[in-house]
């Protein structure tokens, strides 16, 4: 928009600013319809099939909200919307009935009453639209790619030649496992409900791998131990516990230095855990200042990156640390990644240094980087090992 005058640039200055509490609105109504529904069960009956770590966290929330003899065994639990407490119940939970409404609840999240997006979702496509035209392009689509590394028809090319290639694959998936599900006595249309469910069964009978069974060897220390043991084989830094040497936002999150040739690289925090009171579901890794020559502090060359890590991922529960599946481990690697490119650069100026100016389709280079070394033997039989026994 430095190129508009006049009207036109004012309407765009308008547009931003409208865009930007609409975003805000959004995010904050599908937090609040999130942590609106709490299903509570007391009928051992209806959590059959829930892992035990799941059904953990499920009491640990109960007892969060006054009901302070529940336990994982006995109940009662307490199920919400957030990942860690949604996820075991659709992919392992017996109970069709509360499969199918967790679901529907999850799926019709802020799409009716107070905490409708309609409204804000029909604003936002319209001054996306309208922002577009005034820069000058056709399609908010063709203005969202002008800044990336790919275009508008090679993106569109890309897309279709997954499609075609996946669709065959994806129909063939889909018939095995309502066969599968037929087999095991299944006699209903198989909806979406209960796709995570059958999916996994059939994963359970064809490869005899169970993702909960390996949550003990995946605990989150010593995750991390490997995972920074990476980062001192590939980029020789050290990265050590810093706690206590900056304020958190919650007693959970870490803060750690990232140390190179023994001085002060880099600084991040780490807030792993699930809270679905406060936090929005996902995973995100992004700056809380970059590298900068201008900004350095007196009697230093340049101020250091502070990035931060945010993760949702199950919390610890009964003095038990958290225990991760595989994809959780994969997740926070991916973040790694993220704020590796950040706190590892090399350039002083500000506005170009870290992740900064990164065409988005370019800036998942180095996560899906990290990613890959969850599966290289090395890294992880450096942390893959019994959180008790040490295995």
């Amino acid at each position: 928009g430095v190129g508009l005058e006049g009207e036109a640039k004012k309407r765009y200055n308008e547009i931003q600013q409208e865009l930007a509490k609409l975003s805000t609105k959004f995010s904050n109504n599908v937090l609040d319809a999130t942590k609106a529904y709490k299903k509570l069960v007391t009928e051992k009956s209806e959590v059959e099939g829930i892992p035990a770590s799941a059904l953990g966290g499920a009491a640990q929330q109960a007892r969060k909200e006054g009901h302070e003899a529940a336990t994982a065994e006995e109940g009662p639990w307490l199920f919400t919307l957030d990942f860690p407490s949604y996820m075991p119940v659709l992919t392992h939970g017996k109970n069709r009935a509360l499969r199918q409404e967790m679901y529907q609840q999850n799926i019709k999240r802020a799409s009716s009453g107070e905490q409708d997006n309609s409204p804000n979702i029909e604003s936002i496509l319209a001054l996306k639209q309208e922002k577009a035209k005034l820069l000058g392009f056709s399609s908010f689509a063709e203005l969202s790619m002008a800044s990336k590394m790919a275009t508008l028809p090679t993106a569109e090319a890309l897309l279709e030649e997954l499609r075609v290639a996946a669709r065959p694959a994806a129909e063939k998936d889909l018939a095995e496992v309502k066969a599968f599900a037929i087999e095991q006595g299944f006699t209903e249309e198989l909806k979406w409900w209960d796709m995570s469910f059958w999916s996994e069964r059939l994963r359970e009978a064809r490869y005899n791998l169970n993702e909960e069974e390996l949550r003990p060897y995946f605990a989150l220390p010593q995750v991390l131990e490997g995972m920074f043991g990476v980062a001192k084989r590939l980029f020789d830094v050290e990265i050590v516990a810093a706690d206590g040497q900056a304020p958190v936002w919650n007693a959970d999150v870490r803060f750690f230095q990232v140390k190179k040739a023994g001085k002060p690289k880099a600084y991040f925090y780490l807030d792993p855990y699930s809270r679905p009171a406060e936090k929005r579901g996902g995973a995100w890794m992004a700056e809380v200042v970059g590298q900068s020559k201008l900004f350095a502090p007196a009697g230093a060359r340049v101020r250091l990156p502070v990035a931060h890590m945010v993760c949702n991922q199950s919390p610890p529960i009964d003095g038990k640390p958290s225990l991760m599946t595989f994809r959780e481990v994969e997740t926070v690697f991916h973040e790694f990644g993220h704020a590796l490119q950040h706190m590892l650069t090399e350039v002083e100026e500000g506005m170009a240094s870290g992740i900064r100016n990164i065409e988005w389709d370019a800036v998942e280079l180095p996560s899906q980087f990290m990613e890959n070394w969850c599966y290289d033997e090395k890294t992880l039989y450096s942390f893959a090992r019994h959180y008790e026994t040490g295995e």
